[in-house]
């Protein structure tokens, strides 16, 4: 198997300080990015509970969306990544052994 360039990365985050839902996660993600780095970058919220979350990323794009994440401000917190992964599985453990 010859690996492309369509691999992915997940960057599991939370949100310090308040908790939001995922319409508004969403929105935010989108007007981060510009058009041109979104349709690059193809960034995807992949799973959200009102503090923590993963968003899936090509891997060309992986450092300009951690950068981009930590940047964010939503109803009063502010997002901090936790780490990011080749796979989900190894992202979603990353959240839930995550003692902040």
């Amino acid at each position: 198997m010859v690996v492309g360039d369509d691999r992915q990365r997940y960057i599991s985050f939370i949100i310090e300080g308040d908790k939001t839902d995922r319409r508004s996660m969403i929105n935010t993600i989108r007007s981060e990015f510009s058009k041109e780095e979104y349709e690059k970058i193809e960034p995807w919220l992949t799973l959200f509970k009102g503090d923590k979350g993963i968003v899936r990323c090509n891997h060309t794009g992986k450092e300009r969306a951690i950068e981009i994440l930590n940047e964010i401000e939503i109803c009063s917190g502010k997002v901090k990544t936790i780490t990011t992964s080749g796979t989900i599985k190894k992202a979603k453990r990353a959240l839930k052994d995550y003692d902040g």
